[in-house]
């Protein structure tokens, strides 16, 4: 009897584990936005850093990403989303990136670096930038949006930037009180 009420409970948290939606609700964009670092750069310009993003993938690869911007002094944005990749074994060589499955041209990479090296390997850390336009942060601001990046080793790592986190990081960036 015992037995069947701890697998009843069990099989419904996880249910209910299983069923969660991405809903989007204020303390993640206030969280966000608190979390949105300003500091000045050009005189009468500013700078915004975006907190990471931090996940692992099948392929035990560490991403680590976040938003960076740019506001002038005349209030013109311009946008990058910054991913360092971090994995052991074999340099990668990441060289595309696809923004909802629409090849991106502005994939950029920024460094590559060999770390500690052991028998198995060596730990290795590749560091990428991706421009974004204005329109295209405020276009997926509801929805999120989502990243592949292909190395020519054949890897590919998936990233989702959610909705929350655009929106905080946008009103952050428009000054806009929360």
């Amino acid at each position: 009897m015992y037995r069947l009420a701890l697998v009843l409970t069990v099989s419904f948290g996880l249910l209910a584990c299983a069923n969660n939606d991405k809903k989007i609700s204020s303390w993640e964009i206030n969280d966000v936005y608190q979390s949105t670092l300003m500091s000045p750069s050009a005189p009468g310009a500013k700078s915004y850093v975006g907190p990471s993003i931090n996940t692992e993938d099948a392929n035990n690869t560490y991403e680590m990403y976040h938003l960076k911007g740019d506001k002038t002094k005349q209030g013109v944005n311009s946008f990058e989303l910054i991913v360092q990749m971090t994995y052991f074994g074999q340099m990668r060589y990441y060289e595309s990136a696809s923004l909802n499955n629409n090849p991106s041209n502005t994939f950029k990479v920024v460094s590559r670096d060999a770390g500690i090296c052991e028998a198995k390997g060596c730990i290795f850390r590749e560091l990428l930038s991706i421009q974004l336009s204005d329109t295209f942060l405020k276009d997926n601001a509801k929805k999120g949006f989502q990243i592949s990046i292909s190395s020519k080793a054949g890897a590919k790592s998936d990233l989702y930037i959610p909705p929350q986190y655009i929106q905080g990081y946008l009103k952050a960036v428009d000054g806009v009180t929360y």
